[in-house]
């Protein structure tokens, strides 16, 4: 959330702790972890800023795990709106399956707004499918 911070204009910041100590685990350890031991490696989910969100992640790693490309008009529209708010609209769903996948699909345009803008981290809620 402290990348949030140079595109907020008003005073209402809301600062939440972050839910780690140390660096967050790639997307590919929560996958591990799920498909491997079925172990949900996120279960408390965390708020700031009226959304909900289990960690915050780096954009460029999130790109890798976008499905589909997302439409030009899009991504320009909520990297206008990124730097408008000063934070995303919610937080971005990694959909992670026992198949082994995590995957992006609705919210790719919050991570290529991201990368656009410049926003180095996101807050990212997993959504562990199958069981």
């Amino acid at each position: 959330m402290e990348g949030w911070r140079r595109y907020r204009r008003e005073d209402s910041y809301t600062a939440m702790s972050d839910p780690f100590y140390g660096p967050p685990p790639l997307i590919n350890d929560v996958v591990d972890c799920w498909v491997n031991e079925g172990i949900r490696f996120f279960n408390e989910v965390h708020h700031a800023n009226g959304m909900a969100y289990h960690v915050m992640l780096p954009t460029e790693e999130l790109e890798f795990h976008i499905e589909g490309t997302p439409s030009h008009y899009n991504t320009s529209y909520m990297g206008q709106d990124l730097i408008e708010r000063g934070y995303p609209p919610r937080a971005v769903r990694v959909r992670v399956s026992k198949d082994g996948t995590a995957t992006i699909e609705r919210d790719a345009d919050i991570v290529m707004g991201a990368k656009q803008v410049g926003l180095a981290q996101l807050p990212v809620l997993f959504n562990f499918i199958g069981e």
